[in-house]
């Protein structure tokens, strides 16, 4: 049976149900989830015992303040602190053809994501143009379906399959289901598929595409089965404002379905603010009042950081993009700590921004903007450049120009 699930978190119980230790996932997926755990999370996952089931520490909506230690978008990092999962292949939903700029753009993508001093030594391009790293604990191979399709596999390796890789509720349906059936095939995967997601819930999926799970499964001659877990009603049309998939009304309206989700509901009615009518004022109201209950909302502080940047308001946006930065696990408070320094530099504190980005670079290897932006600064008023970061940079460029770190 191919277990099914509703959002993709789910798949961490169903790993262990299955009996993983230390597996290759093959992951079919317009998203890479594969942001770093916080501390207290990991923590709290390595401390679990068989009286406490693991479905429990599932967030209970698809936000990263609710409580729990994980979700949809860093599942993956969960399998590997549990020992779960020690590799993973992203075939992308794109039909990108590689290129110098292609590279750019996925090592950029890839960049605000947490990494050892080090991994810059593990990354490359292989001839194809597949980039490989190493991440949250696990090998990680990202692939186009052609490059995935040119590559050869390990015929062991267990296949996740999220169903919005087939369509997205933007661009309608970019993948065929007999194109994922042929590349499995292929590799002699086609007997390996063991989870599927609908993504339908969290947004990603169009309802009307349910149909693909029956369809995959009957392709594939295996029965589903989804188990159902304890999650909250979400606030569908809160959601569907901020997806920008209906037409805005008045904030206020909302309130009635985001009253009962305490702090993150005031967090993302200061969302329907900003999105809805480009209020910062009363956005930025709802997320003292919900930081002020508990919820520092990074989501919200990186939106109104970027309204407040978007007008040039550089101290402002620093200041909300400082909010936003938190532990830096989430891409979004790395993006925010960024962000923050670009807005040093744009006031005039050109020291200060220096200090900052030389900071940044020395915490995010893959971020060759950063580095190339603190070293020229760097240059500008006269401070010597550090070897450190001579030395990144030229990685960074080789890994961009040849294909692979010398």
């Amino acid at each position: 049976m191919i277990a099914l699930h509703e959002e993709h978190g789910e798949v961490v119980a169903s790993w262990l149900r299955l009996g993983y230790r230390a597996e290759s996932v093959v992951c079919f997926d317009r998203h890479l989830d594969l942001k770093p755990l916080t501390r207290a999370a990991a923590a709290r996952l390595t401390r679990l015992t068989g009286e406490h089931p693991i479905e429990a520490e599932n967030r209970k909506l698809p936000i990263r303040e609710v409580d729990g230690s994980y979700g949809l978008d860093d599942f993956y990092a969960a399998g590997a602190t549990l020992g779960l999962v020690s590799s993973l292949t992203w075939v992308r939903a794109t039909r990108e053809a590689d290129s110098p700029a292609a590279r750019r753009r996925l090592l950029a993508a890839l960049s605000v994501i947490a990494a050892e001093p080090d991994v810059l030594d593990t990354t490359r391009f292989d001839e194809r143009g597949a980039l490989h790293t190493r991440v949250c604990g696990l090998d990680l191979a990202i692939h186009t379906p052609d490059t995935f399709g040119a590559t050869p596999q390990d015929p062991a390796s267990r296949v996740d399959v999220d169903l919005d890789w087939f369509a997205d509720v933007t661009t309608g349906q970019d993948h065929q289901p007999g194109e994922l059936l042929h590349l499995l095939e292929r590799h002699g995967l086609l007997g390996n598929v063991d989870s599927m997601t609908y993504s339908v819930r969290s947004g990603f999926l169009p309802e009307d595409r349910r149909d693909l799970a029956p369809l995959l499964a009957g392709e594939l001659g295996r029965g589903t089965r989804q188990r159902e877990r304890d999650a909250l009603p979400l606030p569908q049309a809160t959601f569907t404002a901020l997806r920008g998939a209906a037409d805005p009304v008045p904030p206020e309206r909302y309130e009635a379905e985001l009253g009962p989700l305490g702090a993150v509901g005031t967090a993302l009615l200061g969302l329907l603010h900003l999105r809805t009518a480009g209020d910062t004022d009363r956005a930025g109201r709802c997320w003292h009042e919900a930081a002020q209950a508990g919820c520092r909302s990074s989501w919200l502080a990186y939106g109104i950081g970027l309204s407040h940047y978007g007008r040039q308001a550089f101290t402002e946006a620093g200041e909300w993009f400082r909010r936003a930065t938190g532990e830096r696990t989430d891409t979004i408070e790395v993006k925010s700590a960024f962000l923050a320094a670009l807005c040093t530099l744009r006031t005039g504190a050109f020291e200060e921004a220096y200090r900052t980005l030389l900071d940044f670079a020395r915490r995010y290897p893959l971020h060759a903007d950063a580095a190339r932006l603190a070293a020229g600064l760097g240059d500008r008023l006269g401070i010597e450049r550090q070897p450190w970061l001579s030395r990144r940079i030229d990685a960074q460029e080789r890994i961009l120009a040849n294909g692979a770190a010398a």
